[in-house]
Parts: C-alpha cells; sequence; structure tokens
C-alpha cells in the first residue's frame, strides 16, 4: 500500500557507524518513529518528510559528551530523541550558564542563514542521550522550497520565546520554594495523586535550572516535607499531588499575622 511505502520512508536512517567523539557510542533505537512523531515536524508536507528522512542520521551519547560547542560552524539541525540535553553559554572568561535543559522532541539550536554562522551556545548530553541530525545547509535549502517545513520552524521559534518568557516570570515572580515545587509537580505522572518517580537529573544541574545556590535548593526540598514531599537521592515520592499543587502558592511566604487578616477584611 502506498501508505505503508510511503510511512516506511520516513523512517529515521540508520544510526551512524564511525566515531562521533570520544564520549559517543552508537545508537540504539530498536522501532524509531516516523518524523511525523515530532512536534516540529507535525505540520511539515509528505514530500518534505521524505527528503528529510534521506538526510536523518541518529547519533548517541554518553553522559558529558559534547554534542556541539560554542563558536563552532553550524553543521546540523539537532533534535533530541532520548535523555537530556544541557544548553549552556559559555563565557570568555570561561564561566558557564546554564541556559536551559532539552528533552525528548525539542529542537536545539537553529537553522543557519548562512555557511559562515557559528553556535551560539553549546550542548551537552546528561545521562546517555541519542539525537537526530540534518545537515544544515540541506535543512535550510529545504527550507526555502517548503513552505510548510518554513511555517514549522518558525513556529518552533516561537514556542521557545514563549518558554524564555515564562521562565523569566517565574525566576522574578517565584521563590526557590515555589519554583522547586512547580518542577516536581512538572514530572508528576499525570492522572495520579500518589507518585513515586526518580528525578531526571542531579540536584546540582536542578538548582542551575531553577536558577538558585544548592544549599538553597537543599532548604527548599526540606520545606516540601511538609506539603507531602519526600526524598531520597534521586527518588521522589510525592503524597499528594492536589495538595502539593494547592500549597504552592503559599509555599516559602512568611505566615500572615491576625492583624493583617483583619485589616484585609476592613478593607473588602
Amino acid at each position: 500500500m502506498a501508505t505503508q511505502a510511503g510511512d516506511n520512508a520516513l523512517r529515521y536512517a540508520q544510526p551512524r557507524r564511525g566515531r562521533v567523539n570520544r564520549r559517543s557510542s552508537r545508537a540504539t533505537v530498536s522501532e524509531p518513529p516516523t518524523l511525523r512523531d515530532l512536534q516540529l515536524f507535525a505540520s511539515v508536507d509528505n514530500e518534505t518528510l521524505s527528503r528529510l528522512a534521506l538526510e536523518a542520521k541518529v547519533e548517541s551519547f554518553e553522559d558529558g559528551a559534547v554534542i556541539f560547542r560554542q563558536g563552532d560552524l553550524v553543521s546540523a539541525i539537532t533534535i533530541v530523541l532520548h535523555g537530556y540535553v544541557k544548553v549552556l553559554r559559555i563565557a570568555s572568561s570561561g564561566d558557564e550558564t546554564l541556559v536551559s535543559i532539552s528533552s525528548d522532541g525539542e529542537t536545539i539550536g537553529e537553522p543557519p542563514f548562512n555557511a559562515s554562522e557559528t553556535y551560539r551556545v553549546s550542548a551537552e548530553a546528561i545521562g546517555p542521550t541519542s539525537v537526530l541530525k540534518f545537515p544544515a545547509s540541506r535543512f535550510s535549502r529545504m527550507m526555502k522550497e517548503s513552505p510548510s517545513l518554513c511555517t514549522a520552524v518558525v513556529q518552533d521559534a516561537k514556542d521557545k520565546i514563549a518558554a524564555l518568557i515564562t521562565e523569566i516570570e517565574t525566576l522574578k515572580a517565584q521563590n526557590a520554594d515555589q519554583r522547586l515545587a512547580n518542577f516536581i509537580l512538572s514530572l508528576c505522572p499525570p492522572g495520579q495523586d500518589h507518585c513515586r518517580f526518580r528525578l531526571p537529573y542531579d540536584k546540582r544541574l536542578i538548582a542551575a535550572q531553577l536558577g538558585v545556590k544548592q544549599e538553597t535548593l537543599s532548604r527548599a526540598f526540606a520545606k516540601l516535607r511538609e506539603c507531602g514531599v519526600r526524598t531520597e537521592t534521586r527518588d521522589v515520592l510525592v503524597e499528594s499531588v492536589s495538595r502539593l499543587a494547592s500549597q504552592c502558592g503559599q509555599l516559602g511566604r512568611p505566615p500572615r499575622l491576625p492583624s493583617e487578616s483583619s485589616d484585609r477584611e476592613d478593607a473588602a
């Protein structure tokens, strides 16, 4: 059937057998999904997807392996398939700033406008990670030829900007306790009020992601015990997701004095 043939054409290419870098390994995706399964390509026309599938390469990385470096020429468009990738901005002094942590289905970097464009950030694997890569020059050329792909890339960029705005708002409007509570809530499986899970990466990275010091994060974890959140190393138990969500707004805020409550009632 044409559908089956088209579906097979959209399968990812086999992992590259050559060495990616000293700390990488071969990709092991037993039943890779179609490009259509990725958010970036959800609305892209079939002809363009078929062409993209011919260019796709899966690469696998071990923990700490560099996927690309800030300042290098943009050589590929990268999408995270499995695992986590930390995106870093490195200052001239050598200091590193965590920009974001990307996970399954998220795009890292943007298509270049010209052949001399360089990566503005570095990307490193957090734990075993596999990514999908497309040659940057060919991807950019396809964008010019395919309105649907161009629209998809623009929408992806808008989604990233919206996420950054939300993150900035969170950093400015919420204290450390609330940021951690919301982070824990984002990891809770949907539809479960009582759950247990493992943190996706170490607490040092979580502290950097939430914009707090490690000792501040430790104090925030301790305060969450009052909301029914128990932790042991990277294992987390949430006794009641609904309770944690309802108490999130008051976390880390000083208790209201009786006189303040009376003043509010009088004003009303």
